[in-house]
């Protein structure tokens, strides 16, 4: 799906744009419900989950993810975003971020089962999975589980406007019993349902070995309805590439590009991460910029969601989105780090670089002498 699509950011009812609006303001109050009497919500734990949550994002964009997904029930909506956050905060979700690659396995990314690879014909991030590569058992739950939550949350980097969702194929060839790990997909069917509703566009199956049509079976009574069109079995090549052009697609998948191949941090990598968590100074000044930018942008949202659409409040608005993009590119450095998708250029990100340059001349300053 793309942001032109009905129910989406610009092609929005006003029914939906009233939905919205109230959206917002059930999502301000419950908030404020949660935190200390007089606390602003830019200042709270709650806040700051739902806006690092949001990213580079528009944030009408998020609450219309879960607005579509609750079917336009705005308290059904509201409830699930405050669920969401205090998940977020509970299952660690700004640990792993930060930490990135270096709270994985590294034995388990790179037995290559899943990742990203090229663009469907629509323009949709493509998410590769293959079952064969996973063994139940071989990874305790919570690695695969947070490799799971990694993989959600960098894909969201990959996504470029209009483009708000990703396609997924299974490659289930030569998957057998030992690989069936319903623990993880059930964690994975949870996730997508209740913490990143809306995210998927397609999900494409291909060499499925019908001896596991009871699993799928199973599966299936699992997935909402919604969830459940989006599901295509793909029998030939032909098929696929109907969907995916095999420029895009790897060798394993009858592509043309060369099978994905998981690169670890480097030392450029790793003296980044180093620098960027000893900087307490630049990290303080990014999060004080984010909380203002968060401030502005829910107090004319919250105008606007009062029923001021005059041009003043509009522009105000565009205004705080823009300024909240920015204070948080700049804290990005601080709270996230670069992955294998940044060291092969998929992801551009440089204000990795750009911030990591002005550091430099900061590590290289002569320590001060001091006279006794």
């Amino acid at each position: 799906m793309t942001s032109n699509d009905p129910g989406h950011i610009n092609n929005l009812s006003r029914a939906q744009i009233n939905a919205l609006r109230q959206a917002w303001k059930s999502l301000i109050e419950a908030v404020n419900k949660e935190i200390s009497s007089g606390k602003h919500i830019a200042d709270s734990i709650y806040g700051d989950e739902l806006f690092r949550a949001i990213g580079y994002d528009n944030p009408d964009v998020l609450v219309l993810r879960w607005l579509r997904s609750r079917k336009w029930d705005v308290q059904a909506c509201v409830h699930q975003i405050i669920e969401t956050l205090k998940w977020r905060r509970d299952w660690g979700v700004q640990e792993l971020v930060a930490k990135g690659e270096r709270a994985i396995s590294e034995e388990e990314i790179s037995t290559n089962k899943t990742y990203f690879m090229g663009h469907d014909k629509m323009g949709r991030p493509v998410c590769c999975i293959h079952p064969k590569e996973h063994i139940k058992g071989q990874f305790p739950h919570e690695f695969s589980e947070r490799l799971t939550v990694f993989c959600v949350e960098t894909y969201r980097k990959l996504l470029q406007p209009p483009i708000e969702s990703v396609t997924v194929i299974f490659d289930m060839a030569e998957c057998e019993t030992k690989n069936m790990d319903f623990h993880q997909v059930k964690f994975l069917i949870h996730l997508l349902d209740n913490y990143y509703p809306d995210s998927l566009a397609l999900i494409l199956i291909v060499n499925f070995p019908w001896l596991l049509g009871k699993s799928w079976t199973l599966i299936k009574s699992w997935l909402n309805p919604t969830v459940q069109k989006k599901v295509k079995f793909i029998h030939s090549n032909e098929e696929l590439f109907e969907f995916i052009d095999p420029s895009v697609l790897p060798k394993r998948l009858n592509g043309t590009q060369p099978d994905f191949k998981y690169k670890p941090p480097t030392d450029e990598d790793n003296a980044m991460y180093a620098a960027f968590r000893a900087d307490t100074e630049g990290r303080t000044l990014a999060e004080t910029a984010h909380r203002d930018a968060v401030r502005n942008f829910l107090d004319s949202t919250l105008q606007w969601a009062n029923g001021d659409e005059t041009r003043r409040v509009l522009s105000e608005k565009r205004k705080a989105r823009k300024q909240l993009r920015n204070a948080f590119e700049q804290l990005s450095p601080y709270i996230s780090t670069r992955t294998h998708y940044h060291r092969v250029g998929v992801i551009k990100e440089p204000i990795f670089e750009l911030a990591y340059e002005r550091l430099k001349p900061k590590q290289n300053e002569p320590l001060g002498l001091t006279y006794f």
